[in-house]
């Protein structure tokens, strides 16, 4: 048997399936399950909210750019943050990521699953109790793309482009056509609960655009690594123009009370109004490829993209992660892992109330998230200050410099702040505390082990 040394990952992904991966990433549960919480409480102006969580990912998104281009890698942050930043927080910074991922399988995997259970109930079929058929087809869905990961990158990824493509086809019609029954009436009052909705809809919009960025850690499985840097620019491009459309419509077409913020997508509803339970049908079948592609290339992905390069650069972490499957050549240890836990936090969202449940997965993503993109940012900016030779020899450039990674600065703490806030209004000081010590521990948690985990300099070194 070959060494996971010997190995490497399949360099197979070209723009168009780098771009699906990162649109199916980000046009996910956020844009149908979530977006009910965010009309609920933002009413009309989640609209607003959803554009400046758009605008400010994109930046975010294109800070990005130069290191994907400069250093491309399976690692995601974790060689750049590591370099420009500090060995420890280069850790910290793709494992936050791959952790965000890992809760999204659990988060997620309740969407999918919420939408298979919908399927049955537009067709007039009664299944009985949800809580239980939706942790079902939770579990059997994450099942499925787990394999379809392990068998081959390239059966994942061109899965991955026919669900996508299908996905912006289906939304744009819905968008087309629903555009043609908007009441002006529904977007009054544009802003019912005041400032205090209007912030708690800017994390929601913010859980719905932020994984595009999964395509950095596909470096390595990239044709050209410049693709990565035009995709992160194009995608977030695409799901600004996109969603804002298709979110316009829909608010349009629907009364402030007619909104219901978990078990059916938002779309649905809209769908349903105006043509009938076979359009609700279409749009769930839109919801379930949205969720479904988050977790195809999303979940059963990055995490163990990032888990291989942590361990084959000798971080103290199990050296079985570092393996790769000699036929198929993907990391099947990490896959198989990132399977389990999300089937653990399935049941313990469905354990705890899947509404409460899904809203504190999704919020704990955005934290572990905005972490990796704080630090990130910090690297992009160090990049341009330490290497401004290898800067001006990579064939793509981060545009609007120094105003693109003020504005990611700007973003990341927005979301931290409206997330935490949001906590507050909807949910009580006490839960808002719980969660913030909570995000706080595991963090400086994961901070303090670094520590011990990190492999000696001269392995890193023997591996650069």
């Amino acid at each position: 048997m070959s060494s996971p040394q010997e190995i490497g990952l399949k360099k197979a992904l070209g723009f168009w399936w780098l771009y699906t991966l990162a649109i199916g990433a980000v046009v996910g549960d956020g844009i149908f399950t979530f977006t009910g919480y965010a009309v609920a409480s933002a009413g009309p102006s989640s609209i607003i909210a959803y554009i400046i969580a758009g605008v400010t990912q994109m930046f975010i998104m294109i800070s990005f750019g130069e290191l994907a281009v400069w250093r491309p890698t399976a690692g995601g942050p974790e060689p750049w943050v590591r370099e420009l930043v500090s060995r420890r927080l280069g850790f910290l910074a793709s494992i936050a990521f791959s952790i965000g991922w890992i809760i999204a399988g659990g988060s997620v995997g309740l969407a999918v699953g919420t939408y298979t259970y919908n399927f049955f109930k537009y067709s007039g079929i009664d299944l009985g109790d949800p809580t239980l058929w939706v942790a079902l087809f939770a579990i059997l869905w994450i099942t499925i793309f787990a394999i379809l990961n392990i068998i081959g990158v390239t059966i994942a990824a061109g899965t991955q482009f026919i669900l996508t493509i299908t996905l912006i086809g289906l939304m744009t019609v819905y968008a087309i056509s629903a555009t043609f029954h908007i009441d002006p009436k529904n977007y009054e009052p544009f802003m019912p609960h005041g400032l205090e909705g209007f912030w708690g809809a800017i994390p929601i919009g913010v859980y719905a655009y932020m994984g595009a960025s999964t395509v950095l850690f596909a470096g390595e499985e990239a044709k050209r690594p410049v693709d990565v840097a035009r995709v992160l620019f194009w995608s977030s491009l695409t799901f600004i123009l996109l969603y804002t459309w298709a979110l316009t419509a829909c608010i349009g077409t629907l009364t402030y009370e007619e909104v219901n913020v978990f078990y059916e997508a938002i779309y649905a509803q809209s769908a349903m109004k105006i043509w009938g339970p076979v359009a609700a049908i279409i749009i769930n079948f839109g919801a379930w490829l949205a969720a479904a592609t988050c977790l195809l290339m999303g979940t059963m992905y990055q995490p163990a993209r990032d888990l291989y390069n942590l361990a084959r650069l000798g971080y103290r972490l199990p050296r079985w992660f570092s393996y790769v499957h000699p036929r198929f050549r993907t990391p099947i240890n990490g896959i198989i892992f990132t399977w389990i836990i999300s089937v653990i936090l399935i049941v313990l969202g469905t354990v705890a109330g899947q509404t409460l449940g899904y809203m504190l997965l999704g919020y704990e993503l955005v934290w572990g998230w905005s972490i990796s993109f704080l630090l990130t940012t910090i690297a992009a900016i160090n990049f341009r200050r330490r290497y401004p030779d290898e800067v001006k020899k990579l064939p793509w450039r981060m545009p609007l410099w120094p105003a693109t990674p003020v504005i990611a600065f700007i973003g990341i703490g927005l979301t931290i702040f409206a997330m935490f806030y949001d906590l507050t209004v909807s949910y009580g000081a006490e839960i808002a505390t719980i969660m913030a010590v909570i995000s706080l521990l595991w963090i400086v948690l994961l901070g303090y082990v670094a520590k011990y985990i990190l492999p000696r300099e001269e392995v890193l070194k023997a591996h650069a």
